[in-house]
C-alpha cells in the first residue's frame, strides 16, 4: 500500500472580523460584522491533497451602541470597557494546524488619541495575551489637543512573531478590549472630541 504525501499551499485567509467607528466624548459607536468562510484546495496529484478551513463567526455578536466611551481605571478594563467577542474556529475536515495573527487595518485617529491613554487589550479563551496603546511619537506628542485626522494606519495586535496555534477541530474564543485609561494625576481634557476609526483583520494560514 502506497503512503499519501500531504503538500499543503500556503493560502493566506483574511477575514475581516467588524468595521469599528468610534468618537470618542459623544460617542457613536458602531460595528458592522459579518462571518466568512475560507476555504483552500489544492490536487496536486490524485494522490497528494490538502485542505485547510478556517472560520470566524461574530454573527451573534451585539452590536455596541454607546452614548460615551468613558476614562477607566485599566484593573477594570474587563467589566467596563467597550468590547466585541468572536470566535476563529479550525475546521476538524482541515489537513493541517492554523497559525493566525490579528491587526487594526484601515486605521485612522485623531493627533490627540495617538495617546498612552488610550488603550486596547486582546483576550485568547480567557487569558489577556496581549495589550497596548495607540502612543506614537511620529504621528503627535503625548498631551497634543490637536484633532487633525492621520488615516492610513495599521497596527498589529498579534504579530506574526506571536502568531497563535490552533489545532485541527479546535475553536478559540476572543475579546476585543478598547478603552481610555483613567489618570487623576493628568489633565487628560486634551482626550475629548478625539475620532478613531479602524477594521479588524484576521489572518490565518496552514502550519505543520
Amino acid at each position: 500500500m502506497k503512503n499519501k504525501n500531504h503538500s499543503i499551499e500556503k493560502y493566506t485567509v483574511i477575514v475581516i472580523i467588524f468595521v469599528l467607528s468610534i468618537v470618542v466624548f459623544g460617542v457613536s459607536v458602531s460595528y458592522s460584522f459579518f462571518s466568512i468562510n475560507v476555504e483552500g484546495d489544492k490536487n496536486v496529484t490524485p494522490s497528494q491533497t490538502a485542505h485547510f478551513e478556517v472560520t470566524s463567526t461574530i454573527n451573534d455578536a451585539p452590536a455596541i451602541n454607546a452614548a460615551e466611551l468613558a476614562l477607566i481605571d485599566s484593573a477594570n478594563y474587563q467589566t467596563e470597557a467597550q468590547k466585541v467577542e468572536f470566535s476563529v474556529t479550525n475546521s476538524s475536515t482541515s489537513d493541517a494546524k492554523a497559525k493566525y495573527t490579528i491587526e487594526l487595518v484601515e486605521m485612522s485617529l485623531t493627533k490627540n488619541l495617538a495617546s498612552k491613554y488610550f488603550k486596547w487589550a486582546l483576550v485568547v479563551d480567557g487569558s489577556t495575551v496581549e495589550t497596548g496603546d495607540f502612543a506614537d511619537s511620529s504621528i503627535a506628542p503625548e498631551g497634543t489637543s490637536d484633532t487633525t485626522v492621520v488615516s492610513n494606519l495599521s497596527k498589529a495586535l498579534i504579530s506574526e512573531e506571536d502568531a497563535i496555534t490552533l489545532d485541527i477541530g479546535a475553536t478559540d474564543d476572543l475579546v476585543f478590549y478598547i478603552w481610555l485609561e483613567n489618570d487623576d494625576s493628568v489633565d487628560q481634557i486634551y482626550l475629548t472630541n478625539g475620532d478613531f476609526s479602524g477594521k479588524l483583520s484576521m489572518k490565518a494560514v496552514p502550519t505543520r
